[in-house]
């Protein structure tokens, strides 16, 4: 018996390591030639969505398991739904790929799916006949050793900075031919190429020519901005995408900010829109941890200007932002009319007064330009102590507009926060019904709630959908005046600092989304948590005017 049993363990784990990323199967199906579609992708099976599923698609699977083709493309989970992640969605082959991996859609586990929209195939009982050996994955090393032994090339790379010659590589003009990634590198018919690349990514100049030859590249923090950088100039278009997506993913990893304000300037410089607001999202989230870095002082104007011309500022108040841009502006050189336009981006009215009285005493900037901060406090002390109907008659106020709109304060004034297990998912709090002195004697009580099932909506009783949890529910227990609206946010916290995402709370709910981007029926958070799911859940209260007085919470 021994030796069946290590013979059946063997040929179980041979199984499994013979399995690679684009490989599929049909399961569940009454016969071998039909059934649910399932591929394989980073150790585990999933499923394929029916939207702009097709006969197609179908028979490019089919194909791939040895049958001639495809009679039936079936959605629905006509052969029942499958289990784990739903690997692809919006699946548009051509008819020739190998794999549905190698088809166009929405990319690996980015779908919004549900596995009642899996999608199955029937094939033809004929077979092609045909059994193939494929050795084809071990072509990406044989490649990269071509290159690394650097013999026999025909194409010599000089790698040029502005300064001097830097580095030298030899080539393979056949095997660079065969990847459009490369055909960017040189335009003409040559023996030699230059390439000019900043001092900064020479030692990731290598690894980029290696790439042309496997296709395949590790990308990390201190790389993805050079490999972006030689992607962009030569026309290396998947890589220049693929490394786009990363910013987004990799920016949290270092909690100096140098990364974030570096890949800002480059943003700036390549004119690319996308990664500048990623940049700023991230900064702007996650304000109060940059007024602490190192970095702070070294945060240029224009990107200060962007941040305190933002709602989804999170700050503990808007006392901490004048505080942080008096003590930025101690440590840099800058004109009287370039601090006066930060100093005007900040909204004093939601200042209290008792803070607006001591900042003469607090604050730096304050007597080298006392006129404008008289006029900004006169402002802030109109809007406490006239109600609102009398400042827009009289004073021609637009209570719209942002300097009367609170930012994301987290201090216990606005905010709570839940974590996301069932030790503490309850709290209940109180706030200002608004920031204006007028409503100090009055407080609002709200019950913030961390609700991760359908079960625990009902328990707690609310009404949930099966694909509302995990989400949060926000509910006011007391009275507040009809001129007041409510604009309430949720801030998903991965770590201490660190803010992943804001999401809106609408009516009393907030849906919380995925933390990786490998849930199928969840979005995916704006940064994500490396931890795999967020710490701490922190809801934000923003009060405003409705200055048509008929609007809700």
């Amino acid at each position: 018996m021994a030796p069946l049993r290590l013979l059946w363990m063997w040929l179980l784990v041979a199984g499994i390591h013979g399995v690679k990323d684009g490989d599929m199967r049909l399961a569940d199906g009454d016969t071998a030639n039909e059934g649910r579609v399932e591929i394989y992708y980073s150790g585990q099976w999933g499923t394929v969505c029916d939207k702009l599923w097709d006969l197609t698609d179908a028979s490019v699977v089919c194909r791939a398991l040895g049958f001639k083709n495809a009679t039936e493309a079936l959605g629905r989970a006509t052969f029942g739904p499958g289990r784990g992640p739903i690997m692809l969605d919006e699946v548009q082959c051509t008819g020739t790929e190998p794999s549905l991996a190698n088809c166009t859609s929405l990319g690996w586990m980015k779908s919004n799916c549900r596995h009642d929209e899996d999608a199955g195939v029937i094939c033809t009982n004929e077979t092609r006949g045909i059994h193939t050996f494929d050795l084809s994955s071990e072509l990406p090393a044989a490649l990269e050793q071509i290159f690394e032994s650097q013999k026999g090339c025909d194409l010599f790379i000089r790698v040029k900075t502005k300064e001097e010659d830097e580095l030298g590589i030899c080539a393979h003009k056949l095997i660079l031919s065969t990847n459009p990634e490369a055909h960017g590198l040189w335009k003409e018919p040559s023996s030699s190429v230059t390439m000019e690349v900043d001092t900064e990514c020479v030692p990731v100049v290598r690894d980029f020519i290696k790439y042309l030859y496997s296709r395949r590249i590790d990308v990390s923090l201190s790389s993805v901005k050079c490999l972006h950088k030689l992607a962009s100039a030569s026309g290396a278009k998947q890589l220049q995408s693929y490394c786009g997506h990363l910013f987004a993913i990799l920016l949290p990893q270092d909690p100096s900010f140098r990364t974030a304000l570096d890949l800002y300037a480059y943003a700036l410089a390549t004119r690319d829109p996308v990664l500048k607001e990623i940049c700023m999202q991230f900064l702007a989230w996650n304000f109060r941890a940059l007024t602490q870095a190192e970095a702070w002082p070294s945060v240029p104007t224009a990107v200060l200007r962007d941040l305190l011309s933002r709602n989804e500022l999170v700050t503990p108040s808007e006392l901490a932002v004048l505080l942080a841009l008096d003590e930025w502006s101690q440590e840099r050189r800058i004109s009287r009319r370039e601090v006066e336009g930060l100093v005007e981006r900040v909204r004093f009215p939601m200042i209290p007064p008792s803070d607006l009285f001591t900042l003469q005493f607090n604050l730096s900037l304050y007597w080298s330009h006392e006129a404008l901060f008289q006029k900004k406090m006169l402002q802030a002390l109109e809007f406490h102590t006239v109600p609102f109907e009398l400042l827009a008659q009289y004073r021609g106020l637009n209570l719209t507009e942002d300097t009367y709109q609170p930012r994301l304060y987290t201090s216990r004034t606005w905010s709570a926060s839940v974590t996301g297990s069932s030790y503490n998912p309850y709290r209940s709090f109180q706030t200002p019904q608004h920031p204006s002195f007028l409503f100090q004697a009055s407080s609002v009580s709200w019950s913030l709630v961390y609700l991760p099932t359908v079960r625990s909506c009902w328990n707690y009783g609310f009404s949930c959908s099966s694909d509302d949890p995990p989400l949060l529910a926000l509910s006011k227990s007391s009275y507040s005046k009809p001129t007041i609206g409510y604009e309430n946010k949720a801030l998903m916290l991965c770590g201490r600092n660190f803010v992943a995402d804001v999401t809106n709370f609408e009516g009393w709910k907030a849906l919380i989304p995925s933390a990786l981007d490998t849930n199928s029926s969840r979005s995916a958070s704006f940064f994500p948590c490396p931890a795999g799911s967020f710490s701490s859940f922190q809801v934000v209260i923003r009060p405003f005017y409705l200055t048509n007085s008929t609007g809700v919470d």
